[in-house]
């Protein structure tokens, strides 16, 4: 598997170009940060627009140990682990800082974390070819 942060930056590149994400977000400004163990990736979104951010003074956190992000991201998720919806409803998954700007776009945050999952989910195919 790739590095944390070269999935993450290879991710920005495939968020901005995501159609369905970019209607999402048109007038969606927040921070995000996905937060895996003692690692975290932290994004400003600025009316959809998407890039890397150095901290998250605001917005929220998707928090969740390796093993859950590891569980989203195989090739048939296991139940509990299949979509965000799911892992919050579980507790897999926990939403630190403010609650309401993930659940004022939720369809951008779910679209968000699946384009994640297929940007981590390619470099093991090719490995297993």
């Amino acid at each position: 598997p790739r590095h944390w942060k070269q999935a993450m930056s290879n991710l920005i590149r495939r968020l901005n170009a995501d159609d369905m994400l970019r209607r999402h977000g048109t007038y969606y400004t927040t921070q995000i940060a996905i937060v895996s163990g003692d690692k975290a990736s932290y994004f400003d979104i600025i009316e959809g627009k998407i890039s890397r951010s150095q901290s998250s003074d605001s917005g929220f956190s998707l928090v969740g140990s390796p093993d859950v992000w590891n569980r989203y991201c195989m090739d048939i998720p296991p139940p509990e682990y299949n979509e965000l919806g799911a892992m919050l409803g579980k507790g897999h998954v926990k939403v630190k800082g403010k609650m309401s700007d993930m659940q004022g776009n939720f369809m951008f945050v779910r679209r968000f974390l699946e384009l994640w999952r297929e940007d981590r989910r390619e470099p093991q195919q090719e490995h297993n070819k």
